[in-house]
């Protein structure tokens, strides 16, 4: 029978444990820490908003290799998609005025500073969307859509496009906005819609 010298079986004793050691720690193993560009389940309220507001969104690339969303409005213009959700979410003026419809070819008046509203319906599930185009010295503070109240799963519902509007300089300022499909020419069946502002000084 062979003796085992004590230093030898020490040494092997302690090659085991460091073997177990490697074999079962407990720490977990191969885990990730998720970086700042690194989805963890979160909307882009940014992306969003575009979504809802029926306005395309795409992922664009800067020059450094840097990601960042723009919104695609329905006349073919692109924005930092960031910028222009602060810019509609920031602006909450109370109108002093809502105009609709009927106020089709209308002049109202107003005076330098005024804030109103114009609030027409809109059905992007149809493709037909409104664009709006204002004269120097009219600004657009706000550009929302919302869905009209329906039932859960019901699809096909229109809703509502409104626009904040403020007149900033005195004179006759118009606003005009043309319910189209932006992949198709423009025609004349297309719907329109125009006011003039007649704006004096505050």
């Amino acid at each position: 029978m062979t003796r085992m010298v004590p230093e030898t079986a020490a040494a092997l004793l302690l090659c085991a444990c460091i073997l177990g050691a490697g074999c079962t720690s407990g720490g977990p193993q191969n885990q990730t820490t998720p970086t700042e560009n690194q989805s963890v389940g979160l909307a882009n309220p940014a992306a969003v908003w575009c979504g809802q507001m029926g306005y395309g969104y795409e992922i664009r690339q800067n020059a450094s290799g840097g990601e960042y969303g723009v919104c695609i409005f329905p006349n073919g213009t692109e924005e930092d998609a960031r910028e222009a959700y602060r810019a509609a979410t920031e602006n909450s003026a109370t109108p002093s005025a809502v105009f609709d419809r009927t106020a089709n070819g209308t002049t109202v008046d107003l005076k330098v500073g005024d804030v109103v509203a114009i609030a027409l319906e809109e059905n992007p599930t149809t493709g037909y969307r409104w664009n709006a185009t204002v004269s120097a010295g009219l600004t657009i503070l706000n550009d929302t859509y919302a869905e009209d109240e329906h039932a859960a799963g019901m699809v096909g519902v229109g809703g509502t496009r409104t626009w904040l509007l403020r007149a900033d300089t005195p004179g006759d300022l118009t606003f005009s906005a043309m319910s189209m499909r932006p992949w198709e020419n423009v025609s004349a069946a297309d719907e329109t819609f125009f006011v003039t502002f007649s704006v004096a000084s505050a």
